[in-house]
């Protein structure tokens, strides 16, 4: 991939200002991009050499957060094609300092004709062409129906009409919704899906965009590159009336975009499709300078109210990117939490979670760093990194590398934070990173990772209590799916025998020493452990009730809990009413608390 420029940090003040300097980060696909500020939150710029410019409106809530990292490659993908692309941050949402709840689709129409503007002096294109996804699409297309010059639109899964998108999206809430999810909670009129809201006032102009108001004329251009299974003639026929080349580019892949912000995959060849298509009706003029102009000193800062933002490429490489929140009052000491990504979602974190504890913990005088892992949202992947890096050693590296960061604005002391697979890896890199002073681990699946085990079979059963798990494969209903062909019970309970037989080895361990097949497992957890207590690196392990991960607790500490009384710092906290994922208001408020509560350990022990 093309080196960028990159923003890193310079000096060790806790209010250091960045710089603008190369980048030899490598990535997938295509030029990773350098932030810069946007509005009130953020813009990410792919240079290129073209004078055809893109920018990129992405879709909102848990269908953009699934669909993060498959816009960041496509958008990497049109600039090693030659089209400098921009992707932003609408108000409200994302990296912006505002709230959903204070702003109107006319700041979002507003910010496309502002994204368009600034790609321009970025990177000195002369025609700019809009592309979406999702909702992006209808936002798009509203902007360049009330005048914004655009050479042409991309279509990537148009919803036809806002109306519709809010159904869709309503629907979609429901498939993914889980108990103790807080959705309860939501005010009638709004609209939610996995913890992201949209207010009523919002939905209701959401509602009235169509892409009708679309009109192309003769001399520009439309792709549209929707599911297979849609029948797209109609609108394709529409679009052309006016005299505008419009293609129809077929999106195989959408599944593969939506499996889930863990489970999605970009689908390159698809991509591919719609980059030749562009190739075809619009082809980019090389300018021949791939140089981004100079930015000024902070250009990647964004001020909010009690909090100072820098967006910043960093680690080996500049592979890493990450935002730094710190408080608004400098502090001579500052402690910071690192927050670590969970599953594949992006540095804002499920709901946005991330971002709304990190402005609250600036509240309270503590700085945070939320960054993508390599390979995930913004970051770059490693040389030679697998496709697939959860529970295994990758991200620890990339914890490391995040240490390193926050420590240069001397920051500290330094306390992870992650949930399930993030708290895995928050664990790993507390164990193998002496500076850590603190860990705070929300429904961690795993405390040690089973190399034989299967991540996709683990993702998909968990630490189910076996006796619960084997019960409600054989009810009735799934019973009658099994006979009538229609379900395949036989991967579960391969998976339950081999809990079983995992137990079985850890309880071997526990009780006759180092007997037992799986009693490297029992031995490596507790050296893990007598790490922690020998460093005292003050350790919260925070549980939903009945989540699956006690089941890891159950087979290593008892289901009394009592081998955890040999580690006192260490400490078990409940959460009652909360999902996996944290999704409820309160979980943050729990999560902030018990967080604050580790920071204070970790200063007084400084002192």
């Amino acid at each position: 991939m093309i080196g960028t420029d990159a923003i890193t940090v310079s000096g060790l003040a806790p209010q250091a200002a960045c710089h603008i300097r190369a980048a030899s980060a490598v990535a997938a696909v295509g030029p990773v991009a350098t932030p810069v500020a946007f509005l009130d939150g953020f813009a990410y710029h792919h240079p290129a050499a073209g004078d055809i410019g893109v920018v990129f409106c992405a879709s909102w809530g848990y269908e953009a957060l699934c669909a993060h990292r498959s816009c960041v490659e496509f958008s990497g993908m049109l600039a090693a094609a030659g089209y400098p692309t921009l992707r932003f941050d609408y108000p409200g949402v994302v990296n912006s300092a505002s709230d959903l709840a204070a702003c109107g689709l006319d700041d979002w129409i507003d910010a496309v004709v502002e994204a368009a503007a600034l790609l321009r002096r970025l990177s000195g294109a002369r025609e700019i062409v809009l592309a979406g996804f999702g909702l992006g699409c209808l936002v798009a297309a509203e902007a360049a129906a009330r005048g914004l010059a655009a050479r042409g639109v991309i279509l990537l899964a148009s919803p036809l009409t806002g109306r519709r998108y809010i159904r869709e999206t309503q629907a979609l809430a429901a498939m993914v919704a889980a108990d103790d999810d807080g959705s309860e909670q939501i005010a009638p009129g709004d609209v939610a899906v996995a913890g992201f809201v949209m207010p009523e006032a919002f939905a209701a102009q959401a509602r009235r965009l169509d892409l009708d108001r679309l009109r192309p004329v003769a001399g520009t251009f439309c792709i549209v590159a929707d599911r297979p299974e849609i029948d797209v003639g109609e609108l394709v026929s529409r679009l052309g009336a006016g005299g505008a080349e419009v293609r129809d580019c077929p999106l195989q892949g959408y599944a593969d975009i939506m499996a889930g912000p863990t489970m999605a995959t970009t689908p390159i060849a698809a991509f591919e499709r719609v980059i030749d298509t562009l190739r075809e009706v619009a082809p980019v003029r090389l300018t021949g300078d791939t140089a981004a102009p100079e930015i000024a000193e902070g250009a990647a800062v964004v001020v909010g109210e009690g909090f100072v933002e820098t967006a910043a490429r960093f680690g080996e490489g500049e592979r890493l990117f990450g935002v730094l929140c710190r408080p608004a009052v400098a502090a001579e000491r500052t402690p910071v939490v690192i927050m670590i990504s969970v599953g594949r979602n992006s540095h804002i974190g499920w709901r946005r979670m991330s971002v709304e504890n990190a402005r609250a913990l600036a509240h309270m005088g503590v700085a945070s760093l939320r960054f993508d892992l390599a390979g995930i949202g913004d970051s770059a992947p490693r040389p030679g990194q697998p496709a697939q890096t959860l529970y295994t050693d990758w991200p620890a590296l990339d914890v490391t590398e995040a240490i390193d960061f926050v420590t240069e604005f001397g920051l500290g002391p330094v306390v992870l934070f992650g949930v399930c697979s993030g708290a895995y890896v928050g664990l790993q890199a507390a164990i193998n990173d002496g500076r850590v002073s603190g860990l705070v681990a929300a429904n961690i699946y795993r405390l040690v990772w089973d190399p034989s085990e299967s991540v996709e079979q683990a993702l998909r059963y968990g630490n189910r209590r076996i006796g619960p798990a084997v019960g409600r494969l054989l009810t009735r209903e799934r019973m009658a799916k099994a006979l009538a062909g229609e379900a395949d019970l036989w991967q579960g309970f391969v998976h339950a025998l081999k809990r079983v037989y995992r137990r079985l080895g850890v309880l071997a361990m526990r009780y006759l020493g180092a007997a037992g097949p799986r009693g490297a497992l029992y031995a490596e957890c507790m050296r893990r452990f007598d790490i922690l207590r020998a460093r005292n690196v003050t350790t919260t392990l925070c549980y939903s009730d009945g989540d699956d991960g006690l089941g890891e607790i159950d087979d290593y500490f008892g289901k009394n809990r009592a081998g955890l009384a040999a580690y006192p710092n260490v400490r078990m906290v409940g959460m009652a009413r909360c999902d996996h994922n944290l999704t409820p208001p309160q979980a943050s408020a729990t999560m902030i608390s018990e967080t604050m509560r580790v920071v204070h350990v970790a200063q007084n022990a400084r002192r």
